[in-house]
């Protein structure tokens, strides 16, 4: 049942830029909105309106193209949830907007491509990389480029994940930095050729958390259980079965099957919140600090409560 509607609401789910309304599912439901991302990391929230409608809930999938954004939305109340990531949600989080994290949302899903002329790392001093600002590319990517002694030497441009594949092919970057499916559809049209697989720093493949702001944990942890219970379930429903993962693909982002089997090689799908799990967190505030991306640790007491996974 789960991969039947993540295949047939895929399209639909993520073909606007804005808010994507759901079919009308009864006047009883109650109404909640989600925020999520243009990246295959989150295609199991494509399966959780399915699995919430038995509660009596009606899920709104709001899509973002940027993650700050989303999570400002989360923070802010405009959306109730989302699948935040982890590098952003910190960022608001230590600037006195209560955030917490949930629960694992999905682990790795980036890569760092390169034009086919560039042999090494070197030959990327005084070149340009494209990488979403504020993104945990961007924080591994710094750390790389501190292990290879050419950070300051190269030019960042800030770019969202899908404008990034096309100036790596006219040759406008040297090199891009994005997460899923448009690392791969770079990769397999040869526009770029791996020079990084991004998993070797301190936070190893953290990326994607289940998020949501303190005052609406607070407000209804009823409500908060159900959803925690739901995205669990659907993450454990597509990482069982890739073939969902390469369809969602095919149909959400309008890519040829030999992209999305590339893709979800480079997607590690897992709702699993343990000792591993706070470990990357705590690595990944580390190193946004020594980048001065973050001016200090979360309060973690706080910010974690992943008590409900």
């Amino acid at each position: 049942m789960l991969r039947r509607h993540l295949i047939a609401t895929a399209a639909a789910s993520f073909a606007a830029p804005a808010l994507v309304s759901r079919a009308s599912l009864g006047q009883n439901l109650r109404k909640v909105k989600m925020g999520t991302a243009f990246t295959s990391t989150t295609c199991a929230a494509l399966a959780m309106p399915a699995l919430l409608k038995p509660e009596g809930i009606d899920l709104e999938l709001v899509s973002f193209p940027s993650l700050v954004q989303r999570m400002q939305a989360v923070a802010s109340g405009d959306v109730d949830i989302g699948n935040g990531g982890l590098s952003a949600t910190m960022q608001l989080a230590t600037k006195g907007l209560p955030m917490q994290i949930l629960a694992n949302g999905c682990d790795g899903g980036w890569m760092l491509l390169a034009q086919p002329s560039i042999g090494g790392w070197k030959d990327l001093v005084g070149k340009k990389i494209a990488v979403q600002s504020g993104s945990i590319g961007l924080v591994s990517l710094n750390w790389k480029l501190k292990q290879e002694g050419i950070y300051g030497k190269v030019e960042l441009v800030y770019m969202d994940n899908q404008d990034q594949p096309i100036p790596l092919m006219r040759g406008d970057v040297a090199a891009i930095c994005p997460f899923e499916p448009y690392a791969a559809l770079a990769e397999k049209n040869g526009w770029g050729k791996r020079l990084w697989v991004p998993y070797d720093s301190p936070m190893g493949k953290t990326n994607l958390g289940f998020v949501a702001s303190e005052a609406f944990v607070k407000k209804d942890p009823d409500l908060t259980k159900k959803m925690v219970a739901a995205h669990v379930k659907a993450t454990q429903a597509i990482a069982a079965d890739p073939a969902v993962a390469i369809d969602t693909t095919i149909k959400v982002f309008k890519m040829t099957k030999e992209v999305a089997e590339l893709s979800v090689k480079n997607l590690f799908f897992t709702a699993e919140s343990g000792a591993p799990f706070v470990s990357g967190l705590k690595a990944l505030a580390k190193m946004m600090i020594d980048d001065k991306l973050l001016e200090k640790e979360p309060d973690w007491g706080s910010f974690l409560n992943l008590g409900y996974v």
